[in-house]
């Protein structure tokens, strides 16, 4: 079974015996670098408990994660929020207003400013990533043609700020590390990562590449905890449900 609590722990392990440093995006965006390193970013679209036990999993392991939060969950999980952040982790603000506001970018940065305010009564917030709305017609870093949210104190957004020459790119988007997405990708770089076969579809084909040392050495990774089941239960429901997105997101790319 693929996209479990033991499958991460599992990836998580072969990252550290291949030799690879775990940092904070913000660390990234600071400046930091190392020869073999990972930037393991979770994006919290639902279930914040979700994202509470992989963050848990990381501190037992002793690596660290930048974790993303929708506005949604600022109020009513500001506690998870804090105890996420209280084991080490970096807890940044995934952004979706412009489609909030139904693409009206001047209420859309009115909206932006105020989450980033509400957000840092509970965490320190410097860096910032687009949740994808793959539904809308929006692109909610579209606000960044116009509005500039350094000015604010931010120090980095992964699809803007993150030089993609030096870095791949993995997300678990469709439930497979090369699933369906309709804006959360590298598009211009996927020809040349594949032509080093920097290809995989399931955990065990990246824990594979890192065992036998065919991983590139520096890399982000971004997950949605919701995707990572304990149970059968939770599994299967998520599996079902994904197939469908997934059904979806591909008419809509067609269109």
């Amino acid at each position: 079974m693929d996209f479990t609590i033991i499958k991460y722990r599992e990836l998580v392990s072969a990252l550290k015996d291949a030799g690879y440093e775990f940092v904070t995006y913000a660390e990234y965006a600071e400046g930091y670098r190392a020869d073999k390193l990972v930037v393991m970013r979770h994006d919290v679209d639902r279930q914040v408990e979700r994202a509470r036990r992989l963050a848990e999993v990381e501190s037992e392991m002793r690596v660290r994660a930048s974790y993303y939060f929708r506005e949604k969950f600022i109020d009513d999980d500001s506690d998870e929020i804090r105890y996420i952040e209280s084991l080490g982790h970096e807890v940044g603000y995934h952004y979706e207003d412009l489609v909030m506001e139904k693409g009206d970018v001047d209420k859309a940065y009115a909206m932006f400013v105020r989450n980033i305010e509400k957000m840092r009564q509970v965490a320190d917030v410097r860096t910032i990533t687009m949740h994808g709305s793959p539904m809308s017609r929006f692109d909610s870093k579209d606000m960044w043609r116009v509005y500039d949210y350094k000015k604010l104190g931010l120090i980095g957004e992964p699809q803007i700020d993150v030089d993609w020459s030096e870095m791949f790119y993995l997300t678990d988007t469709g439930r497979s590390w090369n699933g369906v997405s309709r804006r959360d990708k590298v598009a211009e770089f996927k020809s040349a990562w594949e032509a080093k076969g920097w290809v995989y579809e399931k955990t065990d084909d990246v824990i594979r590449a890192l065992k036998e040392g065919r991983f590139p050495n520096r890399v982000m990774m971004t997950t949605h905890p919701q995707r990572w089941a304990d149970g059968w239960g939770e599994w299967l429901k998520e599996l079902v449900m994904q197939r469908v997105k997934n059904w979806v997101k591909m008419v809509l790319l067609k269109m």
